[in-house]
């Protein structure tokens, strides 16, 4: 067994059920689940693994058969290799999402107790602060990945049906065209829900990150608002706000200003109710770095596959804008070109979205800390924002780059 049983909650596999069943079907999720009374239990299943192996291996051999086929014939008759230029671009095309394909088949397995050590640890963090609602992100789930299959067939269906009239025009029969590269298309849709994975992955990052936002949001309603401007007076000291008065004619002390202070009785919860959403933040940093030690999401090689391709194909664009070719052929290429960066965003957006949620988790401790609490809830405030100042929140590929939206300027 690769791989334990694993029980997440109900609201969790919601979320993650329309992934499971997407994934199974291109090979990269061998997993089936049962319900166990108010959890799933996911497993590792023998058939899906054998599925999924055979899925890859074929598709690659398949490929491989097929641009050999391809290049042995007289480049006169040739479907995609009619001379040395288009060898080496097609060959290189092809040979990258070959290469991430193996690849991904490979490291299958670490990829399944990767993803198991996720979820345990969001589990943890579940733990602490349930999630409930689910139905909105199902929806969500559902939306992107039917989205994204749709925008990969109506490109694949495109170049398709660009490459049988090309074909035909030159007296070949279309057939042979899918006979050698239909197994490509396929191999890059793999490439595409590898991506898919890696955005519901970060995905279920964000959602905790917006639990603990929101909960100490509901701490931060807690506060009431009193007279007097006495924690400013603490930090510069009275003496040079009597001297801002006097200079400037307003009037400092308890009767004008606001201070920030939580009722007395609350205090104690309050307290052990930050160092527990101290402990949520630790376990999703723990997640984070999970994600960013997991060469088996394969983000490093996929990101080089898309910095290729929008190498290339704004070259074949002008060259058919400038060229003698026609309009079918530049939409093609734009249509290539929007599809390769739609590729970078899917794993750039996701983790961009955590930064930015985890900013305003820094803002929200930075504003709970001019509250006038006591002691207690002072420590507890300063220890998680002590956590926030030297836990930052980063995303990278195994060190090799960061993800995030400067990674948009650096591909282009």
């Amino acid at each position: 067994m690769i791989v334990e049983d694993l029980y997440i909650s109900t609201p969790t596999f919601e979320v993650i059920q329309p992934l499971i069943i997407t994934s199974r079907l291109f090979g990269l999720f061998p997993i089936s689940y049962k319900k166990n009374g108010n959890n799933y239990c996911l497993k590792w299943s023998i058939v899906y693994g054998v599925y999924s192996y055979s899925l890859s291996v074929g598709l690659v051999l398949w490929t491989m058969m097929g641009m050999a086929m391809d290049m042995k014939i007289d480049p006169k008759h040739s479907i995609r290799m009619t001379d040395d230029k288009t060898r080496f671009v097609t060959s290189g095309d092809i040979s990258i999402v070959v290469i991430i394909v193996i690849f991904g088949t490979f490291t299958l397995h670490l990829k399944m107790k990767r993803f198991w050590k996720l979820m345990i640890t969001l589990n943890q963090a579940d733990s602490i602060i349930p999630f409930k609602n689910s139905k909105h992100m199902r929806k969500t789930s559902i939306i992107f990945i039917a989205t994204v299959i749709g925008t990969i067939l109506s490109i694949h269906s495109f170049d398709l049906a660009h490459w049988f009239i090309k074909i035909k025009g030159r007296g070949l029969f279309p057939f042979y065209y899918l006979k050698y590269y239909f197994a490509f298309y396929l191999n890059y849709s793999i490439i595409i829900m590898m991506e898919v994975f890696y955005w519901h992955v970060i995905f279920l990052i964000k959602i905790r990150l917006s639990l603990l936002n929101k909960d100490l949001n509901k701490i931060k309603e807690k506060v009431k608002f009193k007279d007097g401007n006495y924690f400013l007076e603490k930090i510069v000291g009275k003496l040079y706000m009597d001297k801002f008065s006097n200079s400037t004619g307003l009037q400092t002390g308890r009767s004008t200003g606001i201070t920030n202070t939580i009722k007395s009785g609350e205090n104690a919860e309050l307290g052990k109710r930050l160092i527990t959403l101290s402990i949520l933040h630790d376990k999703i940093f723990e997640t984070v770095a999970i994600v960013n030690n997991s060469v088996e999401f394969c983000t490093h090689v996929i990101m080089l596959s898309c910095l290729l391709h929008l190498i290339v194909t704004p070259y074949f664009l002008l060259k058919g804008l400038f060229g003698d070719e026609d309009i079918y052929y530049v939409l093609l290429q734009l249509a290539w070109l929007i599809g390769h960066i739609g590729r970078v965003l899917i794993i750039v957006e996701p983790c961009q979205y955590c930064i930015n949620e985890h900013k305003k988790t820094s803002g929200i401790i930075c504003e709970l800390l001019t509250y006038d609490v006591d002691e207690d809830v002072k420590k507890a405030m300063t220890i998680l924002s002590l956590q926030l100042s030297y836990c930052k929140l980063r995303f990278s590929s195994c060190g090799f780059f960061k993800i995030n939206r400067s990674l948009l300027t650096s591909v282009s």
